[in-house]
């Protein structure tokens, strides 16, 4: 009597981890990706005083037609906080590929704000699904190297946010300045799906539990375990968490108004109507941040050093509507997107340093859930206050306002980093 022998032949997940499969290739996709959807979302700014003609509104519409992706951003960001740390990441990523691909094409056809608006909240929806499960794929594509991890995510996402309206600006030059863009974009989406598909094997893009922290010099002090089920925090780490907070909250203030009421305000400025134009000075704060962001910048000064230059920005952006200067202009949006770009990457790093790395996705999510709060209530804020006051007063208000704020934050971190 012979018995068979049977051989088990091991899956791939079995005997390799995500960052042994192509992992060069899945690092770039996965921030390609990144990229894709937050250009998509970012493409009608310098399309918006067209749109304001097409769709019959006013400032505080063009508010509201930007600020819908925002807050559907915010909503999707809380309701899928723990979803993009259980459930498959390439799953995750193509169906956000697929959603935003249809909700791009749909803003090319909108007969209506109403319309218009719905768009936008399925893109921001999707794109909230994205973020940080590609934050948290990049972190197993990434083992052991947690700052560049944070470095790759806040490029990829403010990247895609600078070269939105750069990229709207470019393709509206066309005949149909209103559907073009949009079109080309929703193809370019479209055409990801199938490079996710092959390149990243399903088996291998499941949520994993990490087993070591993320440890950087300028984070608050972890909690202990049994501390953080019953809720409790040391004061210094509340502390630090606020500050993040707030520097996030005003410094997307800030691009909250470069892609939304911007294009008309720096169009007056410079007296053009040219929209690759005013896409380029919309995204110049935008991509100044992002360029920042590359530099291995260290220490506790960054934070309180970054809010004086984006304080100091502001007071030059005022200053540039009252007096008409294209180059004081310029110079204000490069300095405020550098100063942005210091204290918003010193206040992502130390928020998410002292988190539980399996919980990383969804921390990047609470993170900018907050953030991108500033995105939507001061924008519409500002709309209202163009209505009673006309646009160059209102962003001059606006922004000395915003300074105020900046100072402020930047004297309360500098007596942190003292204390």
């Amino acid at each position: 009597m012979s018995v068979a022998r049977t051989h088990e032949h091991p899956t791939l997940a079995q005997v390799a981890t995500p960052a042994q499969v192509r992992p060069r290739t899945r690092i770039a996709l996965t921030a390609l990706t990144l990229f894709t959807l937050l250009v998509s979302a970012n493409l009608a700014t310098p399309l918006f005083p067209l749109l304001e003609l097409r769709l019959d509104i006013t400032a505080l519409g063009t508010t509201l037609a930007f600020s819908s992706y925002v807050l559907s951003l915010i909503v999707g960001l809380i309701v899928f906080r723990r979803f993009a740390d259980t459930v498959n990441r390439r799953t995750v990523l193509v169906t956000a590929l697929a959603v935003t691909a249809l909700g791009t094409l749909a803003l090319a056809f909108a007969p209506s704000l109403g319309w218009f608006c719905l768009a936008r909240a399925a893109q921001g929806a999707a794109i909230a699904c994205a973020t940080g499960t590609a934050s948290g794929a990049l972190r197993a594509l990434l083992p052991g190297r947690p700052a560049l991890v944070g470095r790759l995510t806040l490029l990829a996402s403010s990247g895609g946010v600078a070269a939105g309206p750069i990229i709207g600006g470019a393709l509206s030059q066309g005949a149909a300045p209103l559907t073009t863009p949009f079109v080309t974009l929703a193809i370019a989406l479209a055409t990801l799906i199938p490079a996710i598909l092959i390149i990243a094997p399903h088996e291998l893009c499941r949520p994993a539990r990490f087993s070591a922290p993320i440890a950087l010099a300028d984070a608050p002090p972890r909690v202990p375990r049994m501390d953080r089920g019953r809720g409790r925090q040391s004061p210094e780490a509340l502390r630090a968490f606020r500050i993040a907070a707030a520097t996030g909250f005003l410094s997307f203030t800030v691009f909250g108004f470069c892609l939304s009421l911007a294009p008309s305000h720096f169009a007056g400025i410079v007296g053009t109507d040219s929209r690759p134009l005013i896409g380029l000075l919309a995204a110049l704060t935008l991509g100044a941040s992002a360029l920042t962001q590359l530099l291995p910048l260290r220490g506790a000064w960054r934070l309180p050093v970054g809010l004086g230059a984006l304080a100091l920005a502001l007071c030059g952006l005022a200053a540039a509507g009252v007096t008409s200067s294209p180059a004081l202009l310029v110079a204000a949006s490069l300095a405020a997107g550098m100063g942005q770009g210091v204290a918003f990457q010193a206040a992502f790093t130390a928020a998410t340093a002292a988190v539980d790395p399996d919980h990383h996705a969804s921390t990047v999510s609470a993170i900018y859930t907050v953030t991108y709060l500033g995105s939507a209530l001061p924008v519409i804020s500002l709309g209202l206050l163009v209505e009673r006051l006309g646009l160059t007063n209102a962003v001059t208000v606006f922004a000395l306002a915003t300074a105020l704020a900046c100072g402020a934050l930047a004297i309360a971190a500098g007596r942190r980093r003292q204390s």
